[in-house]
């Protein structure tokens, strides 16, 4: 299939940013080309791109979460097929057990929930699939 690649504008904390695309598989990679205007902390200090050690931003991983009784996973996600983009964490919540794990990073794509394919899943399935994973919850991505 190939690589392809483009360029499009981000917004960053308020602040939009020219930025390069590649699209190798199932990977997609944004690089910000304007990186001397940009502080890479996300816009409340926390989050930021510059927070994802550079091992582990370009490969797969498996994370697993446990849950505690009375609350979810802590995490927001966005994307889905009818968005043409994959599914990803948008938030991570504080102290929660999606941020408890130190595993996971805003703008993670989330592949699988407990084996359940997400490739391909609406924001709708994949909100679902988050939602009935369990108190064991096995992140792909």
């Amino acid at each position: 299939m190939g690589e392809k690649v483009g360029n499009a504008e981000v917004l960053v904390g308020g602040t939009w940013h020219q930025a390069r695309l590649t699209l190798e598989g199932d990977l997609l990679f944004v690089t910000l080309t304007d990186l001397d205007d940009l502080n890479l902390q996300g816009s409340d200090g926390e989050g930021g791109p510059s927070d994802v050690p550079e091992p582990i931003a370009s490969q797969k991983r498996v994370v697993q979460i446990c849950k505690s009784d009375n609350n979810g996973l802590g995490i927001s996600i966005k994307g889905g097929r009818e968005n043409k983009m994959p599914i990803l964490i948008s938030k991570i919540f504080k102290g929660m057990a999606a941020d408890l794990t130190e595993n996971l990073y805003v703008g993670d794509a989330i592949l699988s929930v407990n084996g359940e394919d997400l490739k391909e899943a609406t924001h709708d399935e994949a909100v679902r699939a988050l939602k009935r994973a369990g108190k064991v919850v096995t992140l792909e991505g």
